[in-house]
C-alpha cells in the first residue's frame, strides 16, 4: 500500500491568516487532521502572533517569527520611538531561508517582496480573489472547501 507524502506546508500570518483567520483555521486542522506540518512563517513578533492563534484555536505544528530570529543574532536596531530595523535583505530573505532550511514543500504568502528570494514553492496569495498563484499560474483556490483545498495539494505533490 502506498503512504501518503507528509506534506509541510508554510502560511504567511500577516495578510494571510489575519486576512481570513477562521478559514485558515480550518485549513490548518484539516492539513494536521490529514497527517500534514503546519508553520506559521511571521515577521513577528512571535508573542504576539502566538497569542493571537491561541486565541483563535489555530492549529500548527511549528512557527517561526523574522524579528525574534534576528532579535536572538542580536541583528534589531531598536527605534527611540518603540520601533526597530533589520536590514532590508536579512529582513526579505528571511522567510524564504526557514523554508528552504525546514525543507518545506510550499509556502503561503501575500508579499511580492520576498518571492525572489524563495527557492521553496511560493504561492502568492491574493487577498481580493482568495486565490494563490504559482509562477504566475493559478495553484489554490480558497474559495473551496479546506477539505478540497488540502486534498488538491495532496494531488499536486503526489506526481
Amino acid at each position: 500500500m502506498n503512504e501518503k507524502r507528509r506534506l509541510k506546508i508554510g502560511i504567511d500570518y500577516h495578510g494571510v491568516i489575519d486576512r481570513d483567520p477562521d478559514y485558515f483555521r480550518e485549513f490548518s486542522r484539516e492539513l494536521i487532521r490529514r497527517g500534514h506540518e503546519v508553520h506559521v512563517v511571521t515577521g513577528g513578533p512571535c508573542g504576539t502572533v502566538t497569542e493571537t492563534l491561541r486565541k483563535l484555536r489555530f492549529c500548527y505544528t511549528q512557527s517561526f517569527a523574522v524579528l525574534d530570529h534576528y532579535e536572538a543574532e542580536g541583528l534589531v536596531k531598536h527605534e527611540t520611538d518603540g520601533g526597530f530595523r533589520v536590514a532590508d535583505e536579512l529582513w526579505n530573505s528571511a522567510k524564504a531561508e526557514y523554508c528552504r532550511a525546514q525543507g518545506i514543500d510550499l509556502h503561503i504568502d501575500d508579499s511580492l517582496e520576498y518571492l525572489r528570494y524563495f527557492v521553496t514553492p511560493y504561492c502568492r496569495y491574493d487577498e481580493r480573489t482568495h486565490r494563490c498563484t504559482l509562477n504566475d499560474e493559478p495553484c489554490l483556490d480558497f474559495n473551496l472547501a479546506p477539505k478540497q483545498v488540502v486534498a488538491h495539494l495532496e494531488k499536486i505533490f503526489s506526481k
